[in-house]
């Protein structure tokens, strides 16, 4: 009797068409239209990789960056989830092993360096809403020259409220690399 394989593999994320770079973690990418001054590694919120990080990371660039932002729930298909879903996003985030983070963004940082040669030491993190404690112990961890913590992006109730944060945390960033 013939019987199919078990499927052990995890899929990746529904990146919606994205191009996505496979490292410890695959990688949503966005560079600058002029030769890059310096990198960011963006650690999404616990609502996952949503537009609003996208859309930061389309910011950075548009400053000159190399954006990456880790798909941190890419063993679960990188799931996304909605602000009135709160609870259940920071559940899933609660489930993510603090090893394996790290190697997301050691995988994120390595891409940077070898593929890119961008070095650590213009290189920076910004951790948005449950993922400033990750930015802040990756700043230490690797020696970069500067960690942003900003709340989460997207913030339906008050429009425009987001975007200004996301331009504060990027103004603090230009000020410790730019």
């Amino acid at each position: 009797m013939l019987t199919e394989p078990a499927h052990h593999h995890a899929h990746g994320p529904a990146n919606r068409g994205r191009r996505v770079l496979r490292t410890a973690a695959p990688l949503f990418v966005r560079f600058p239209r002029i030769p890059p001054r310096a990198a960011v590694v963006v650690l999404h919120d616990a609502y996952g990789l949503t537009e609003p990080i996208e859309d930061c990371c389309r910011a950075l660039a548009r400053s000159g960056y190399v954006a990456v932002a880790p798909y941190l729930y890419y063993e679960t298909g990188g799931k996304e989830f909605r602000p009135e879903h709160e609870d259940t996003a920071k559940a899933a985030m609660s489930l993510l092993a603090d090893d394996d983070l790290a190697a997301d963004v050691a995988g994120a940082l390595d891409h940077l360096s070898t593929r890119l040669a961008v070095p650590a030491r213009t290189t920076a993190v910004l951790g948005v809403g449950t993922s400033g404690v990750l930015a802040m112990r990756a700043a230490a961890d690797h020696e970069l020259p500067a960690a942003a913590v900003c709340d989460p992006l997207d913030n339906t109730e008050y429009p425009g409220v987001a975007r200004d944060r996301r331009d504060e945390a990027i103004r603090f960033i230009n000020g410790r690399i730019g």
